[in-house]
């Protein structure tokens, strides 16, 4: 056969296997893409929100235009000891404090709120995820809302666990138990893009210390207040100091304490997520809502960052004329400087 044929004949023979190995990963994917419709279910989108779906990985991203913008500074605030931190106007996107606020640093739990971005933007509230062993592979000592193999909970229960009592076996589930770990968090990293931010990088859903995962404080704020300002699930969830999720024929009570502990010390405080690991310290995402303003803070890497999230709140709702409910403590002669790991 001469040579030209049978180069033909190759090619011919690629061409139909290509077309071949395309339609069965189609056909594997596209049943775990969700329409936006199931999307609009689960919380409200703005004029300005688009969905686009990654072709690669079958899932959707929520994109929209955010950015935080640099404010005038306020006077005074507090002396801050943390490796990073920030204070934002939610309302207006001003900052209105900042130390190191665009550094990458472990994010701890801090990174299962982009965990439920990703989680309401691909999946109803209401469906049901089987849990299964290759789901809980925690260690003694990471937290968790207690999930056996074979129970089953809605997305809404799970996302539940895993904000107030931080459950990496809910986040892990959340995961592995829908699409695959290896796509969930593909479509976290390719969300962090979607939004526009530049200082995150995400490995799991839980946040357990990696040296490849990382966030910032800049970030954090951006993530959580489009988790609270689009889902009306995640601001409910957060705010919730104690809840029971009752015994069903699909799986045993579960009874969750909100592990933030600002609700009980700042009543001004509405959620929303804590992180802590060896390596990443104190971390703590908080929004508080005083005389109509909406603020939100970042600290990572804290020392007392329940304290000090609460000064730094309410320093900045002074900045609004409203007064010092926890005034800071007069300086000393030599202030220690802010820890910068």
């Amino acid at each position: 056969m001469p040579k030209h044929r049978r180069r033909g004949r190759r090619w011919l023979i690629a061409a139909a296997t290509a077309a071949v190995i395309a339609a069965a990963v189609w056909a594997v994917r596209a049943p775990l893409a969700t329409s936006p419709a199931t999307f609009a279910s689960t919380g409200p989108l703005s004029p300005t929100t688009d969905i686009a779906r990654d072709p690669w990985y079958g899932l959707d991203l929520l994109q929209l235009s955010v950015s935080l913008r640099d404010g005038d500074p306020g006077s005074h605030p507090p002396a801050v000891k943390a490796a990073a931190a920030i204070l934002v106007d939610v309302d207006s996107g001003r900052i209105l404090y900042a130390l190191n606020d665009h550094s990458e640093l472990a994010p701890a739990s801090t990174i299962k709120l982009l965990t439920a971005l990703v989680a309401l933007t691909n999946f109803s509230t209401r469906q049901v995820v089987t849990v299964t062993p290759d789901a809980l592979t925690q260690a003694w000592d990471e937290s968790k809302m207690g999930l056996h193999a074979g129970d089953r909970l809605t997305v809404q229960e799970l996302l539940t666990g895993m904000l107030m009592v931080s459950a990496n076996d809910a986040a892990t589930a959340l995961a592995v138990d829908t699409v695959g770990m290896e796509r969930f968090v593909a479509a976290m990293n390719a969300e962090v893009r979607a939004l526009g931010l530049h200082d995150t990088h995400a490995t799991s859903p839980v946040g357990l210390d990696d040296p490849h995962m990382y966030s910032s404080a800049y970030d954090l704020a951006t993530i959580a207040d489009v988790d609270m300002q689009q889902f009306s699930l995640v601001d409910s969830i957060v705010d919730t100091q104690y809840t029971v999720l009752p015994a069903t024929e699909l799986h045993p009570a579960y009874y969750l304490n909100n592990i933030n502990l600002l609700l009980g010390m700042y009543p001004a405080a509405v959620g929303i997520k804590t992180g802590y690991t060896g390596n990443a310290g104190g971390c703590l995402v908080a929004e508080a809502v005083r005389g109509g303003h909406r603020l939100l803070s970042v600290m990572l890497n804290a020392g007392y960052v329940y304290s000090q999230s609460r000064r730094l709140l309410d320093w900045g709702f002074s900045q609004y004329g409203l007064p010092l409910q926890y005034p800071s403590p007069s300086p000393s002669p030599s202030p220690s400087p802010p820890a910068h790991r």
